[in-house]
């Protein structure tokens, strides 16, 4: 299904759907010199019976807030440039979240990874008691794969990474969020569910492969860098080689600094067909 560029300037229900799933995203971007051409693409939403095929075909249950995010647009695409030089301008910023049916199995990543994942030392993987759970720093969490868990892919990185959402079994209905550094098949935790990613999406700003921030060997482009340190240098503040689990999270101490995505955007009941037929004018 084609994508449809819109004005940022408009405001029927759709685009403010989209500022709200977004929050606001794209008016903040505008506020920031040198960055241009700020476009984002809306899809349609999926079908309750795409949903259902997807977790037929995979034998698994979407959560709830992917879902709903499904039921309410089939992914979105936003992309911002910037400006170096009055005649320098480059595509960088970028927010891709795929179609349903582009999110794929990594089934032949599976069986490497999960030998991998038993040569691993045993406090790599080793799961926290309860008593434990707050003293435990989630990035440093490995997921306890084997050969029933299910792998999609979100995204590649630069052919060095991956996002992916991770099932460790086939009951699971609170997949999680990791990266996985495709050379050395180390994974780094992200995320507890897909609203928590898109959040961290958003609050990065769409800046060039921000997930590598969190990588174990994989490094920014020195040209991604600087734009971090440009546009945003408090998302590299706590970014130490020491400290690789405090990269650009804010310790539990400091309040929160971003908005917090509010769930009841995504449709709940089925689309009246007003509505309906107003989107599709």
């Amino acid at each position: 299904m084609a994508s449809r560029p819109t004005s940022v300037k408009s405001s029927s229900p759709e685009d403010e759907f989209y500022n709200n799933l977004t929050l606001n995203l794209i008016q903040f971007l505008n506020n920031i010199p040198r960055i241009t051409s700020v476009t984002l693409h809306k899809q349609q939403p999926c079908e309750r019976t795409a949903v259902a095929t997807f977790e037929q075909r995979h034998n698994v249950f979407l959560p709830d807030d992917m879902k709903r995010f499904y039921l309410s647009t089939d992914g979105f695409t936003l992309h911002w440039c910037y400006s170096y030089a009055p005649n320098v301008v480059r595509r960088v910023g970028y927010i891709n979240f795929p179609h349903l049916m582009q999110i794929t199995l990594l089934r032949d990543y599976l069986e490497l990874i999960h030998m991998n994942s038993s040569s691993s030392s045993p406090h790599a993987k080793k799961s926290p008691s309860s008593n434990d759970h707050r003293n435990v720093d989630k990035t440093s969490q490995q997921p306890n794969l084997n050969l029933r868990s299910k792998i999609f892919e979100l995204s590649s990185i630069l052919d060095v990474a991956k996002v992916c959402l991770v099932y460790e079994t086939l009951e699971s209905v609170s997949p999680k969020i990791y990266l996985l550094e495709t050379q050395s098949n180390k994974w780094q935790f992200l995320a507890d569910s897909f609203t928590e990613y898109l959040r961290m999406c958003i609050a990065h700003l769409g800046l060039p492969y921000w997930e590598l921030c969190f990588a174990h060997t994989c490094h920014l482009p020195s040209w991604a860098e600087q734009l971090f340190l440009l546009l945003a240098p408090h998302l590299l503040e706590r970014n130490s080689n020491e400290a690789q689990s405090n990269r650009l999270l804010p310790c539990p101490e400091e309040p929160v600094v971003y908005n917090e995505l509010d769930l009841s955007i995504f449709r709940t009941k089925p689309k009246c067909s007003k509505q309906t037929n107003k989107f599709n004018k």
